[in-house]
């Protein structure tokens, strides 16, 4: 193998072998939609979790919980009008892995640290997608077909 090739070859096979390691986990939370409340309810374990919502007019709702499920309602004062609307949610899971903490950023290290000086952390995860609004009510499009033109 020539040289170039073999250091372009190892580069590659170390990012495919670490890359799964960078990426969190997508999040199987139970999503509601309905009427104008949108709603997930994690699996057990998973917690701190964070809604956004974003609607047609580019205004965001976003709330967040220690628990395990998260609601926004987008009607009333949140009403943003009909369009289609982009949510995703965060959590914490229960996996965790192990980090060596950069004290260039500003946040306190962690007191519990192991002998070389890394610190678990809970691996984040999570989920978006979209949803559309008419009449101010969020509408069921699972069965909805394109028209043919």
């Amino acid at each position: 193998m020539s040289r170039p090739f073999a250091v372009a070859f190892t580069a590659a096979l170390c990012v495919s072998i670490a890359a799964p390691a960078f990426a969190s986990d997508v999040l199987n939370a139970t999503k509601s939609l309905s009427g104008t409340r949108v709603s997930f309810a994690m699996p057990s374990g998973y917690f701190n979790a964070t809604l956004s919502v974003a609607g047609p007019d580019g205004r965001v709702l976003q709330m967040s919980t220690k628990g395990n499920s998260a609601s926004i309602d987008i009607g009333g004062q949140n009403a943003m009008g009909d369009g289609t609307y982009t949510y995703q949610i965060t959590a914490a899971s229960p996996q965790t892995r192990m980090i060596k903490p950069d004290p260039t950023v500003g946040r306190d290290l962690p007191t519990k640290t192991n002998m070389r000086g890394e610190v678990a952390v809970h691996v984040s995860t999570s989920t978006s997608g979209t949803f559309v609004v008419k009449g101010g009510r969020i509408v069921d499009t699972t069965n909805m077909k394109e028209a043919a033109n």
